[in-house]
């Protein structure tokens, strides 16, 4: 009887293969984050769904900065360069139509195509007021890459933005 391992199916993809299943499970773990998220709030409320919600948000993001940066071997992030890479790299935004640009001695990050809020809108149901857990995110990624990097939300819903800008971060590293 043959016998297969995770490994040699990896191996066995093309580069292009590799980069479509990242993205795959990229938005599975939206998906995740989604089917979550409405049974807590089916089993409480809206409230208590967007506060767990958050804490779940900042917790996986100080976890996913500490795997980044393990995996590029990086132990402190100190340029804006690697805050953009490893922002490219996320599963979640890496998948959302994600841009990453330097200017004036920041960083600028963004999402251009927010599926999750996109497939909201075809619903019926409105944009979700996400920026709460994008705050939530970032303090645990950021905190992880650099405890001197710091960041403001530009845009994000609630606010008003245009069709191809779904969100916008700015993040610098705070000097001494």
């Amino acid at each position: 009887m043959p016998k297969w391992s995770n490994l040699e199916e990896y191996q066995n993809l093309s580069k292009e293969q590799l980069v479509e299943l990242a993205q795959l499970y990229g938005r599975l773990a939206l998906t995740i984050d989604g089917f979550w998220f409405l049974g807590v709030e089916n089993l409480h409320n809206t409230q208590k769904a967007i506060e767990l919600d958050e804490e779940v948000w900042r917790q996986y993001g100080k976890r996913e900065g500490r795997l980044l940066k393990r995996f590029l071997s990086i132990n402190v992030v100190t340029t804006l360069d690697e805050i953009c890479k490893i922002y490219l790299l996320t599963p979640i935004f890496g998948n959302l139509g994600a841009k990453a640009e330097i200017r004036d001695g920041k960083c600028y990050l963004s999402v251009t195509n927010c599926h999750p809020q996109k497939a909201r809108i075809r619903k019926g149901l409105g944009e979700f007021p996400c920026k709460g857990v994008g705050i939530a995110y970032f303090e645990g990624l950021l905190t992880e890459l650099n405890p001197k990097l710091r960041f403001q939300c530009i845009v994000c819903p609630p606010d008003e933005h245009p069709e191809d800008l779904w969100c916008e971060w700015e993040v610098w590293i705070e000097n001494n």
